[in-house]
């Protein structure tokens, strides 16, 4: 019975340290596309479209 369940714990330790890894590696990847110096101008344009009134014609 103890074998089974350190079996377990440790694929469960396993787990929660694989989940941690990928989770930083997308923040990582996320953090990376947000700040990079060529999607300025995407990020830019996309902030302003609320505010661009030649939206307001078309039809959604």
């Amino acid at each position: 019975m103890t074998d089974a369940a350190t079996t377990y714990e440790t694929l469960q330790a396993l787990s929660h340290f694989i989940a941690s890894i990928l989770f930083v590696a997308v923040l990582a990847g996320v953090a990376f596309h947000a700040f990079r110096p060529a999607n300025k101008k995407a990020f830019e344009r996309a902030a302003r479209l609320p505010l661009d009134s030649s939206n307001l014609d078309q039809k959604r």
